[in-house]
This record gives structure tokens, sequence and C-alpha cells, in this order.
């Protein structure tokens, strides 16, 4: 610090002189400086914490959508006392490389006998190829399609992940007891069920992640 001065008063009296305008500009250039350093990082820390709350967040909805589809895949099929008759007669999994329908138990809905039919697809948004959302419908196996809006609830559809840019199926078995088992981007009329399905997935943002997955039906 710099050491003040004294100057003599015409009274007599000696007074300390005050900061000059010079020290003035520096300790406001300082100040300002340290202001800016202040506030940048609190604004650092909140974008960096809204990153992390966003990437867990997305991390959740993958891990929960990839276990849903595990369990209806891993659960195709219930006692045949179990099952509606309708229920018997069709084939348990359909489908093509953009939707794939599967009849499997809901354990939310074991009072009204547990088997529901879920349908996945990829639906485009407002016509752009390039960010899609991956969409789910569920309703009762045996239940008459033109009545679905009497049962309320336990049909319905709803968004699983938003922001899907690509999405394919794909089905692992053979067709027939003589037949070799191998991957096909179609299943349907096949006398077995596939043994695995592989659902491949890419996001329109590059920071989120599908992670591989392949899932084992119980045939």
């Amino acid at each position: 610090m710099t050491t003040r001065r004294a100057y003599p008063r015409v009274d007599g009296k000696r007074r300390e002189d005050g900061f000059t305008l010079v020290e003035l500009l520096v300790a406001m250039t300082l100040l300002a400086f340290l202001s800016i350093m202040l506030f940048g990082g609190l604004r650092f820390g909140a974008r960096s914490w809204d990153a992390v709350v966003t990437s867990s967040s997305d991390r959740d909805e993958v891990a929960a959508t990839q276990a849903f589809l595990r369990d209806r895949l891993n659960q195709m099929t219930l006692p045949g006392g179990r099952r509606s008759l309708r229920a018997k007669t069709e084939s348990h999994i359909t489908g093509e490389a953009q939707q794939m329908e599967v009849i499997a138990p809901w354990l939310s809905a074991l009072s009204l006998g547990g088997l529901y039919r879920f349908t996945l697809w990829h639906e485009e948004t407002d016509g752009n190829d390039t960010d899609g959302r991956l969409m789910l419908r569920w309703q009762p196996a045996d239940a008459d399609p033109d009545a679905l809006e009497a049962l309320g609830d336990l049909a319905g559809q709803r968004v699983l992940l938003d922001g899907v840019s690509a999405f394919s199926l794909s089905y692992y078995g053979a067709a027939d007891a003589q037949s070799e088992p191998e991957w096909r981007d179609q299943w349907d009329d096949q006398d077995l069920p596939p043994r695995l399905v592989r659902v491949e997935l890419v996001f329109a943002d590059a920071r989120r992640v599908w992670p591989n997955f392949v899932a084992a039906t119980n045939f």
C-alpha cells in the first residue's frame, strides 16, 4: 500500500490525502474482474449440474425402457390355464423391422387375467425422419379392438423415448423344426417363436446412448 502523505492546511492543521483517481480505477477494475470470475463460476457450476441431471435422467429412461422390454420378452407366455382361448390360438410375437407386437403378462393387470398385447414402434415427429420417438401401445390380449375406450387406463399408448432418429428390430430363431436359426428382420407366421430379439436405436443427440440390447424369449 502506498504511504499517505500529509499536507499542511491554511489553518495550520494537517490532513491526510484520499485515494487518487488511478487507484480508484484500478480497484474498480479488479472488483469487476472478481465479480465476472465469481458469477462465471456459478453459471458454469449450474450448467454442469443441469448437464449431470439431464444425463442421469436420460440414462434412467433408457434403463427403464430396456428393463420393460426385456421383462415382456422373457415372459411371453403364461401357463395354459391363465390364457384366454383367443390368446392361445394367436402368435405370441409378430414383428417387422420397425414394429413389434408381443403378447405377455403385465403384473399390474393380473386381476383381468394378466395377458396383454404390447405394440412397439418408431414414430416420426412432424414428418422429420431424423428426430422421432419410440412408442408403446397396450391393451388386454382378448379385448375387442373396437371397444378399447371403455377400458380406461387398461388400454392406451405412451411415448417411451423422445429424440429417436433411427430404430430397427431383428429376430433370431428357426422358422420351423427343420430350419437352422438365423437373424431375420421379420417374424410372422413362423411355427416357432424367435429365441432372441435385438433392438437397435440411435438418438438424434449423439450424447445419448442406447446400450446394446438383445433379449431372450422364454422358448
